[in-house]
């Protein structure tokens, strides 16, 4: 995220991410955001990036309890693409291995926006990345992605 970022400012995160108007459907949004933030354009976005589930969370705001509903997307993009910053929201795109930046959120979970974290436990759990044979706490991990609203 961007140092200049009122929230969160510097710490890790999704490669595209962002709040849903209520004037777009989540696909007119996905696409508004990949463009923005990564300069993907739109005909890339429809033919890479597709749904792949939800992360759900609550947490405790100055006003009481809050829930959140994440609708998440898999992109699977060409080798040769290169996202650009178009918005002002990243401050650096980094490209690395999955499991690496598994390790990275264990040891160093407070450099995560903590709800990308949650987002990137849910993409390796799918991916086989994080399982029950490597993980011992496998099922609280995983039943702490989806809260009851």
């Amino acid at each position: 995220r961007s140092l200049s970022k009122p929230t969160y400012a510097g710490r890790f995160d999704q490669f595209v991410a962002g709040g849903l108007p209520i004037e777009l459907s989540l696909t007119e949004n996905v696409v508004k955001e990949c463009e923005e933030e990564a300069g993907l354009d739109s005909d890339l976005v429809r033919r890479c990036v597709h749904c792949s589930g939800v992360v759900s969370y609550r947490y405790d705001s100055r006003k009481g309890l809050s829930s959140k509903t994440l609708f998440t997307y898999d992109a699977q993009l060409p080798e040769s693409f290169t996202p650009v910053n178009t918005d002002g929201e990243v401050e650096e795109f980094m490209l690395l291995p999955a499991a690496e930046v598994l390790e990275r959120l264990k040891e160093n979970s407070h450099e995560w926006k903590p709800n990308s974290a949650l987002v990137f436990i849910h993409f390796c759990i799918r991916r086989g990345i994080l399982n029950p044979e490597n993980e011992p706490d496998f099922l609280h991990i995983a039943g702490n992605l989806h809260t009851v609203h």
